[in-house]
């Protein structure tokens, strides 16, 4: 039973950092290159509650299978379950706040009608969008030094 779980929350770590680099730094500039501005902002607004929605679920298989080792082993690796804490609670602000924020910025931008009402929604935008992106590099990062960490010690 611990191979499995072992191997399922590599697997879940492995496919949720490797969905948040491909999204971050190469389906969403490929979006942004290929098609004009608000069309990509379209795709990219489609794409993102999946998006989210797969972190969720990734992190929670992570913990749960993490804390599914720890038990068996008798071993915890209680960094590594703050750091994985941590990561969900930022996803899911991100997910849950930040993002459905922009998103209803940008929908009121669409029908603004005064330039002075489009510029302050565009800054009030750029500020949501600016935070989101930086809490992804930053769960994306912890991502990245649990998957090394998780190899480094060859432990769950």
């Amino acid at each position: 039973m611990i191979p499995i779980l072992k191997s399922i929350h590599v697997l879940v770590l492995a496919l949720w950092v490797g969905g948040m680099a491909f999204m971050t730094f190469v389906a969403a500039p490929s979006v942004f290159k290929v098609l004009p501005r608000e069309q990509a902002g379209d795709v990219v607004g489609d794409i993102f509650p999946k998006y989210f929605t797969l972190g969720y679920v990734y992190c929670l298989l992570a913990i749960l299978t993490a804390v599914g080792v720890y038990l068996k082993e008798d071993y915890w690796n209680k960094p590594k379950l703050l750091v994985l804490g941590l990561m969900l609670i930022l996803t899911f602000y991100d997910g849950m706040v930040v993002a459905p924020r922009a998103h209803a910025v940008r929908t009121e931008m669409k029908k603004a009608e005064q330039e002075e009402q489009k510029k302050a929604l565009w800054g009030e935008f750029v500020r949501l969008h600016s935070q989101s992106a930086a809490i992804n590099i930053i769960v994306l990062g912890l991502g990245v030094a649990v998957i090394i960490t998780t190899a480094y010690f060859m432990r769950v």
